[in-house]
């Protein structure tokens, strides 16, 4: 009897080592990209991680922060937050929402998120009184295989 006991507690955590793992961040992407405004240059630092869905195969979720530096100094951080769904012949948003965090007097504002087939994509406006305005464009795409980007 103690023998099955311990059999089966060792199957339960087996069978949890393998659940948990597959909502673990599956890969992380930094992209800098250096943007030219009328008011100067302003680099934008992009990370996406992906994360699979235990519930279902066939969904990702996977968030993408851009962190916006105008003269060495980080302004901004906004983050586009997204779940897709894909067949192997399309893909969908799930859900999408946004977030962000300013810095030094900026402000953030007109933010706007449109869903388009995989694509769904952030707008927004950072804009600082001496400073002038950063247009923010961020989008997060899934392809009909599952591929992130």
């Amino acid at each position: 009897m103690r023998k099955r006991f311990v059999y089966l507690i060792m199957l339960a955590l087996f069978v949890c080592a393998m659940i948990f793992p597959a909502n673990a961040a599956q890969g992380t992407v930094l992209e800098t990209e250096t943007i030219q405004t009328d008011d100067g240059a302003v680099e934008v630092n992009r990370t996406v991680t992906v994360c699979s869905s235990i519930a279902r195969s066939n969904t990702k979720s996977a968030h993408v922060v851009e962190e916006y530096k105008y003269n060495g100094k980080v302004v901004g951080e906004v983050t586009l937050s997204a779940t897709f769904g894909y067949d192997g012949k399309t893909a969908w948003v799930i859900s999408a929402s946004g977030s962000h965090t300013t810095y030094d007097g900026w402000t953030y504002s007109n933010e706007k998120i449109t869903k388009s087939g995989g694509t769904a994509t952030l707008t927004a406006t950072l804009a600082h009184s001496h400073n002038g305005n950063i247009s923010v464009r961020t989008p997060l795409t899934c392809s009909p295989t599952g591929q992130i980007s």
